[in-house]
């Protein structure tokens, strides 16, 4: 499986995948770290980010296959990350089990995290994710995390994001997917636990009413026969 990332920056997209994604075996590819290294192999240009631009708006299709081939696409693997539709159509037309995964944050813990450009990367960034014709990359989302949120809360979501993914087949032949182990369906246990509960003890309560009803009734009798 591959799986994208998106989001803006200070979201926590690295963070994530190093610290959840790569604990369940998934492969981390690295965008900043991947084509340096295929643009000094390919061209022994030092300058990647500047070549990359014009692989992209000359061939799109062909930079993006090119980075493709530079990894391992038998493992389960994640790319951090994708930035546009265009580049997010290519990828799924090639690989049938990729899904885009965007991480969200609060703009105050974002702005904690901010580097001193990224405010103003964020603005291109965002227009990149229209750089097709009526259409938005996170129109594209398969499933998103909070990058606010802790890695324990987030580890559990990402568990039932595989499940998912596992049951997505049955899913679209509309099948209804439960998670078993989810807090929503431990806590809704917990509340029909705790309505059979309420019933016992008003019950019991009916019960105790009764008896002292009756053992009033016993003591009048009692008095009377004296």
């Amino acid at each position: 499986m591959l799986i994208a990332l998106t989001g803006l920056h200070g979201v926590g997209k690295s963070y994530f995948a190093n610290n959840i994604m790569a604990k369940y075996g998934f492969k981390i590819y690295n965008k900043k770290e991947l084509l340096p290294y295929i643009c000094k192999c390919t061209t022994g240009r030092e300058d990647w980010r500047q070549w990359y631009r014009e692989e992209f708006e000359r061939d799109a299709e062909k930079v993006t296959t090119l980075m493709l081939s530079y990894i391992n696409l038998n493992e389960n693997i994640v790319i951090d990350s994708v930035h546009s539709p265009l580049e997010w159509n290519i990828i799924s037309s090639k690989i049938e089990d990729a899904e885009l995964v965007g991480i969200i944050a609060p703009e105050p813990i974002r702005m904690q995290r901010r580097k001193k450009d990224d405010k103003e990367k964020d603005v291109k960034r965002i227009n990149h994710w229209h750089n097709v014709e009526d259409e938005c990359l996170m129109s594209n989302l398969d499933w998103v995390f909070n990058g606010g949120a802790s890695l324990e809360i987030n580890e559990q979501l990402f568990i039932e994001f595989l499940e998912y993914v596992k049951n997505k087949e049955n899913i679209l032949s509309g099948e209804c997917m439960s998670y078993t182990d989810s807090p929503i369906n431990k806590l809704n246990e917990l509340m029909k636990e705790n309505s059979m509960l309420r019933k016992k003890l008003v019950q019991a309560e009916q019960i105790l009413n009764e008896f002292e009803v009756k053992l009033n009734d016993d003591k009048q009798e009692g008095k009377s026969e004296r």
